[in-house]
């Protein structure tokens, strides 16, 4: 260890760097790298309470190439870093092949031997916020200077953490406030209209149309807001299963084929296999799937088309490529495609919508170690690509 002033001044340096960011992943991006070097151990992770389920979810490690294998991964109450979370003390481990809590299959999915272990609990406010851990110190034993140096951290890390989580929610609420000013005025003044007497029936008709329009619409967007707060927070559970990719494709296209006669608009899927399975959370990439084949429909052009294909893009990938004859997006338009609340200006005049769907589909699919992205031209149509892993893990 360093001299002890400069070992606290160097405490102090992390304390401000970690104050000077409100960026959740790059904050506990910091925080890993500095557990793993205050301790000369070989690996660190960071395990996120959610106080809705209260369940431990990994949210990083070290090992990026291994971290996607793990995101999300939820350890059981009985585990090492359950013990820790809920007795809120920190442990020591020498040798976790003799002690009964050490949950094996981290170790065996991400391919990676632990031999010791450091876990402390990061509270602040005397609420819970996780689990830093610290694995197989590189010279020697970890000691009681280790878990107090990784404790001093985990205290600094739990209020930096909980910080980013405020700040992201009081950014959102702020965002949506400002959306739903629309709306709530355009029942408002609907509303006042309405109380004239002499108002002819077919444009009090029109009228009470737009109020519920407009109710939908706040509907929605308080539905989207509430997924795009518990993806953001990391407070939402993914149940992973197995299942057939052509399947639900086949399940999406029958819910949108209504919406899609109605148009005009030709749906096709091609699929590469019937036997092609992912292992994901069903529901939640349903989700995505519908989103963006209800898109593809509202903002196609009379007599188009929507095609949907599935493939195994390589060993284990599975790719989802959604593409349709619309409107198509300038350059511009695509850069700010999944901000949260975007809407091109084209969009706007051809359809409702929120402006979150596409936010709550990306991150939906990145919290499955996935990626998507779309291509497009303007007059010509858009393709989303979404690639997932075929095993959860």
């Amino acid at each position: 260890m360093p001299p002890q002033n400069d070992f606290y001044q160097q405490f102090i340096d992390i304390f401000l760097d970690l104050a000077a960011t409100f960026d959740l992943e790059s904050i506990l991006r910091k925080i890993i790298h500095t557990a793993k070097q205050l301790t000369n151990a070989e690996a660190a992770s960071i395990l996120l309470y959610n106080d809705t389920n209260q369940q431990l979810h990994f949210a990083a490690m070290t090992n990026a190439s291994k971290e996607a294998l793990l995101h999300k991964m939820v350890v059981p109450k009985e585990s090492l870093a359950g013990w820790v979370a809920l007795n809120r003390e920190p442990v020591i481990v020498e040798d976790v092949s003799k002690d009964q809590r050490w949950f094996k299959n981290v170790a065996q999915k991400i391919d990676f031997f632990t031999k010791s272990i450091i876990a402390v609990p990061m509270i602040t406010q005397n609420k819970l916020i996780g689990v830093l851990e610290v694995l197989n110190k590189y010279e020697g034993l970890f000691d009681q200077d280790d878990e107090r140096y990784l404790s001093i951290l985990a205290s600094q890390a739990a209020v930096a953490i909980n910080n980013a989580r405020l700040f992201q929610q009081s950014d959102l609420i702020s965002e949506l406030v400002h959306e739903i000013r629309t709306p709530l005025g355009s029942i408002n003044t609907v509303a006042y209209l309405l109380q004239r007497e002499d108002l002819p029936q077919e444009q009090r008709t029109k009228l009470v149309k737009t109020i519920q329009q407009e109710t939908q619409r706040l509907h929605q967007m308080a539905s989207d807001f509430l997924d795009i707060a518990r993806l953001e927070s990391g407070r939402i559970y993914f149940r992973a299963q197995p299942f057939s990719v052509s399947e639900l494709i086949q399940s999406c296209i029958l819910i949108l084929q209504p919406v899609a006669q109605e148009k005009n608009v030709a749906l096709e899927y091609h699929i590469d296999s019937d036997d092609l399975t992912i292992e994901a959370d069903q529901e939640k990439i349903k989700q995505v799937l519908t989103n963006l084949l209800s898109n593809a429909t509202k903002y196609n052009q009379p007599d188009g088309k929507v095609i949907v294909s599935a493939y195994q893009s390589d060993h284990d990938t599975v790719q989802i490529d959604i593409t349709d004859t619309g409107i198509g997006m300038s350059p511009d338009d695509l850069s700010h495609l999944f901000e949260r609340f975007f809407r091109s200006a084209r969009a706007i005049d051809v359809a409702e919508g929120t402006g979150l769907g596409l936010s709550i589909c990306k991150q939906i699919v990145e919290a499955h170690g996935g990626t998507i992205m779309a291509t497009s031209e303007l007059g010509k149509g858009t393709t989303f690509s979404i690639r997932l892993p075929i095993e959860l893990k």
